[in-house]
């Protein structure tokens, strides 16, 4: 759930640490619930505050603008355990611990294929692997602050718990938008 909160101005904003001053309403992250998202629904809002409509894809935007810069502080304060590149990456998934991995949609389907075949076989001998497939390669470069990104990991682990729900939320609404 994200909480949304309304400015005086009658726009619907983010609030991705749910620390806005005011009173709030929560947005189901689900994929079927973002389906839903229109306009008629954020008007489910003016019972408790004064929202001017139609602003469903502003809201839309500004999501994806909130992800993007929450992505991009979480990665630059944990670049230090990213690791990136092909041959890195699948050396990477040698290892038995659970794993993120990252795939820039226009990495190529000779990476692709490596990628999903490595995390396959993972998922055979019971290893977990969460791979999220809607980052470009250049908003993967920005990110981890390199020049070029087809493909990153991350082991799962305390840092990486809060960079998941950020990642799956970025796709949900990746998806929603194709």
């Amino acid at each position: 759930m994200l909480r949304l909160v309304v400015d005086d101005a009658g726009e619907v904003w983010p609030d991705l640490f749910q620390k806005a001053p005011g009173r709030g309403s929560y947005l189901c992250m689900e994929s079927a619930c973002l389906e839903q998202l229109t306009d008629k629904r954020l008007g489910a809002l003016r019972r408790n505050f004064e929202v001017k409509l139609p602003q469903c894809d502003r809201l839309m935007q500004r999501l994806i603008e909130a992800l993007e810069q929450q992505l991009r502080r979480l990665f630059s304060q944990h670049r230090a355990v990213v690791v990136l590149g092909r041959d890195a990456v699948m050396h990477q998934m040698w290892k038995s611990g659970p794993l993120l991995v990252l795939l820039a949609s226009d990495g190529g389907d000779a990476l692709l294929r490596q990628v999903t075949d490595a995390v396959a076989k993972r998922a055979d001998s019971g290893s977990e692997t969460l791979l999220m497939q809607r980052f470009s390669s250049l908003f993967l470069a920005d990110v981890v602050g390199r020049e070029k990104v087809s493909v990153a990991a991350v082991d799962i682990s305390a840092v990486s718990a809060k960079l998941y729900p950020f990642c799956v939320w970025y796709e949900r609404l990746a998806d929603r938008a194709h």
